[in-house]
């Protein structure tokens, strides 16, 4: 049984997008199992896309009993499973039942002071992500650089709004063709929200996939787990470490990407949130 410390205070995070294929629950996973094994934090992912889940399916677990079954009235500690150090909750594909979904906060604030940070992934439909946000501290909003995916992941950002969350950031995936995309100075202005984190598109994404096995934990030096790093880095307030040779040893840097900047800014209300 996990020890549970009465003042530990936990972040409550959900990725959010109202597009899918984003690679949402790719970032919500890469981004728990980076905390968990690069920064030893306790995470608890939650599977919070309650039609159509995805993580069990990505990690193979059994899924005997799930989010759903803990909606329902079943205890959550019996539907949570371990894997690559991570805690997870997944989520039924068929659960027969009708459950209320908005108890979700309620169920995990009383697992929050077992965990440095609960995560939480969501779906894309509309309806099914009002408990999400409802239940998160901050959300992070997931897009691709064009033009379709940025203007209905912005309708994530006003849900949120609405319900009074915060929105963190936005992270831009799955960057393929720079130059016929949105560059970060572009979505910032039309999205009003701060870039945290550029992901490149990549092969390996498929490889590490089919092994079953986080980006960052199956190629810990690729450019996908590097900027995670650099993320969740800023996320639980520990320095970001230079990634090139190079960078390693100048005294200093030229130039400083906005993202970097808006990383600093995150990594300073950590600090600020734990005083």
């Amino acid at each position: 049984m996990l020890s549970i410390e009465g003042d530990k205070m936990t972040n409550t995070l959900a990725f959010v997008s109202i597009k899918g294929g984003v690679g949402k629950t790719t970032l919500a996973l890469e981004t728990a199992s980076a905390l968990v094994n690069d920064f030893g934090k306790k995470v608890l992912l939650v599977d919070a896309n309650f039609s159509a889940p995805n993580i069990g399916l990505y990690l193979d677990l059994t899924n005997e009993v799930t989010l759903h079954d803990a909606l329902f009235g079943v205890g959550l500690h019996n539907a949570i499973y371990e894997s690559h150090g991570i805690d997870i909750v997944p989520a039924s594909m068929d659960y027969q039942d009708e459950v209320d979904v908005f108890k979700l906060k309620k169920i995990l604030n009383k697992f929050k002071p077992r965990y440095d940070f609960i995560i939480i992934d969501s779906s894309p439909n509309y309806e099914e992500l009002k408990p999400v946000i409802a239940a998160a501290d901050k959300i992070f909003i997931v897009t691709s650089p064009d033009h379709v995916t940025l203007t209905t992941s912005l309708k994530a950002a006003k849900l949120a709004r609405e319900q009074e969350t915060p929105v963190e950031g936005m992270i831009v995936n799955k960057i393929r063709s720079p130059r016929h995309e949105f560059n970060l100075n572009e979505i910032e202005n039309i999205s009003e929200v701060p870039v945290m984190a550029r992901i490149r598109d990549h092969k390996n994404m498929a490889i590490a996939l089919h092994h079953k096995t986080p980006i960052t934990v199956h190629d810990r030096e690729n450019i996908v787990s590097k900027e995670i790093r650099k993320f969740a880095s800023a996320i639980c307030g520990e320095p970001e470490k230079p990634s090139g040779f190079f960078q390693r040893f100048l005294p200093f840097r030229g130039f400083v990407h906005k993202d970097e900047v808006n990383r600093e800014m995150l990594r300073k209300k950590f600090y600020e949130s734990q005083l």
